[in-house]
């Protein structure tokens, strides 16, 4: 009888307690709807919502149903608030660390912000996991890392960029100790290359939110993949650091498709900062693309930045105190690398002894960056490399360098990406104007500050033309994806010059005018004639498809030669090219071009020239043209 009132009591207590909450509850919906929390552009952040395109309803980009408590919660902003609220009251039942409030710590601390809620008045799970995660990268501040695109490593392709969160103690002082967050495509076993770039391309691949030692990513981009480093200090506060991190959590198990060139890395730092700070709206603006630097020059269009760093790449400091020695002592130090007796020879001994240490020192770190270059676990350079440390070791004079000066212009102070032109011209005496679009990124005549010389990346570059003659409009080509890297070879750099080119081309065949699907691939070598000229040699192989060739597809082999011009303000290229048809009726076509590109004093406009002759199966074509070019 006693155990029965006992029961009894216990469910008449929960049913008020019960009626208690859903009062509260009640009341927090009923003024979330007062404020209209649902269209707040904060709410919406957390959400990953994207506004609505054409008068379509807003749609996350989140695709995993895990992060949603309302079954409309991936379109209803108002519907999922409710249901949020609702999950809060959520009994203290189960494995407390999926609790509503552990597993979504930035919506509980944003809501209970905006709706006053007194949290006593909820269920208060310990949240374990979580507190203890936080505890450990007890997050002070931010800063926006970026690595700028490399020119010889298709890996790099565009940039990339990642957050460094410093913590909130000492250990601030060591950057080089920090978490790295970073957001990735998660690929797993090997693909070819045509599957990684439709998966890459069409959302094949999930994302996945990693935090790793910050020295990790240091290594990784400076020293094994040679890029140069960007670090910009975030002024965001201790309290938006920590908001940032708790929708990191709440993310990390969730899945978002990842896309090379819209929702990929760069775009998904966005949307963390517009959670750590709500009304940024930087994510907004990029949605068809995200190219990195544009990401970073949104944010400093922001005034989020409060400090910039550089840190200079293996090969970027190599070269700089390469260029820091004279004939005499480059030659000392090819020595030195090349033979193991040269340490020893009376040549060297003469040198004074400060002059020693840095060729020893700089071989030495020359022999590092061969040994890791090769890949190989065994290189036998090993124990070359640990003699030219031995002898250095025996010296007592110091081997200071100077600092490798800092850019003029930042990876992001570049050229705007997307590119516009406007042409006038004429092919074999008959007229022609062109409208030229080109949403990202970087040709190899484009200006080069904040890029590098000699390297191009186009994507999805249409040339239109229109002949008033013949009121005729065509497709001149269609660049999906080209690439070129020419890269100068010295005694201590051998890389390898290549491109590859995807598209449309029009050409000639059998006196018609056609526009085949081809794909070229070329290779070679580069060098540099004095600062400002680059020559480059390659051979090419090509395939082109059109309907109208005999044999449906054609091959096509042969050399070119570049010789590139650059300065500050006017780029020139020389192309001569001949290509050999082997197939059917065999034959051969030649190209001389030259085009020369000058910046205006309007700020991202310039004029191009081009001037092309053709020659095949015995005709020559003419082709001369003027573009005024608008990069935005």
């Amino acid at each position: 009888m006693t155990r029965l009132l006992f029961t009894l009591l216990i469910a008449l207590f929960s049913l008020n307690s019960n009626a208690t909450e859903n009062s509260y509850l009640n009341q927090l919906i009923a003024a979330s709807h007062e404020q209209q929390l649902a269209q707040n552009a904060g709410w919406w952040s957390l959400l990953h919502y994207r506004k609505e395109v054409l008068g379509g309803y807003p749609l996350s980009e989140a695709d995993d149903e895990r992060f949603f408590f309302s079954a409309e919660g991936s379109r209803d902003a108002e519907l999922e608030l409710a249901a949020t609220l609702s999950a809060f009251f959520t009994p203290l039942i189960g494995d407390l660390s999926e609790h509503p409030q552990c597993r979504f710590p930035a919506r509980y601390y944003w809501l209970s912000q905006q709706l006053d809620i007194a949290t006593e008045r909820l269920p208060q799970p310990p949240c374990d996991e979580f507190n203890q995660w936080m505890e450990t990268i007890n997050p002070g501040s931010a800063t926006l890392v970026f690595p700028a695109a490399y020119l010889n490593s298709p890996s790099s392709m565009f940039g990339h960029t990642l957050l460094r969160i410093d913590p909130a103690d000492k250990r601030s002082e060591t950057p080089l100790i920090s978490y790295a967050l970073n957001y990735a495509a998660a690929i797993t076993g090997e693909e070819n290359g045509f599957v990684f770039a439709y998966k890459g391309i069409f959302g094949g691949y999930p994302g996945s939110f990693a935090l790793v030692p910050y020295y990790e990513k240091i290594k990784e981009y400076s020293d094994m993949e040679n890029r140069n480093i960007w670090e910009y200090q975030l002024n965001l506060s201790g309290d938006e650091v920590r908001q940032l991190m708790r929708h990191t959590w709440e993310v990390s198990k969730i899945r978002f498709d990842y896309y090379f060139f819209d929702e990929n890395c760069s775009y998904r730092l966005l949307t963390l900062l517009d959670v750590a700070r709500p009304g940024l709206g930087l994510a907004e603006p990029f949605s068809a693309t995200a190219i990195p630097a544009d990401t970073v020059r949104a944010v400093e269009q922001k005034n989020l930045f409060s400090g910039i760093n550089y840190r200079p790449s293996t090969t970027t400091t190599l070269n700089h105190r390469l260029n820091l020695l004279d004939e005499s002592q480059q030659r000392q130090l090819l020595m030195l690398i090349t033979d193991d007796t040269a340490h020893q020879q009376s040549e060297f001994l003469s040198l004074n002894e400060s002059l020693r240490a840095k060729l020893l020192e700089l071989a030495y770190d020359l022999q590092l960056y061969r040994i890791r270059a090769s890949g190989l676990q065994r290189d036998p350079r090993a124990s070359h490399a640990y003699q030219l440390l031995s002898q250095r070791s025996k010296l007592a004079s110091s081997a200071e360098w100077p600092e490798v000066p800092i850019p003029g212009v930042r990876a992001e102070q570049g050229h705007l990406s997307s590119r516009i032109a406007l042409s006038l011209g004429s092919r074999e005496k008959q007229l022609f104007t062109a409208l030229r679009y080109r949403p990202a990124y970087h040709d190899i005549l484009d200006p080069a500050q904040g890029y590098g010389v000699g390297m191009q990346i186009n994507f999805s570059d249409l040339n239109l033309r229109y002949y008033p003659e013949e009121q005729r409009v065509e497709i001149e080509e269609w660049k999906i994806i080209n690439i070129l890297s020419l890269s100068p070879r010295n005694d201590f750099f051998q890389p390898i010059s290549w491109g590859i080119d995807l598209g449309f081309q029009r050409q000639r065949f059998n006196g018609q005018s056609v526009l085949p699907l081809q794909v070229t691939g070329e290779a070679g070598v580069s060098y540099r004639l004095g600062k400002q000229w680059l020559a480059s040699t390659l051979a090419q192989l090509q395939f082109a498809a059109h309907h109208d060739f005999d044999e449906k597809i054609k091959a096509g082999v042969g050399p070119n030669l570049k010789l590139l011009y650059h300065s500050n303000q006017v780029h020139s290229l020389l192309l001569v090219q001949m290509m050999h048809f082997p197939q059917g009726d065999e034959y051969q076509t030649w190209q001389l071009n030259w085009q020369l590109n000058l910046p205006l004093p309007s700020e991202q406009q310039g004029l191009r020239f081009s001037a092309k002759r053709e020659w095949q199966e015995g005709n020559a074509f003419n082709e001369f043209e003027i573009a005024w070019q608008w990069y935005f």
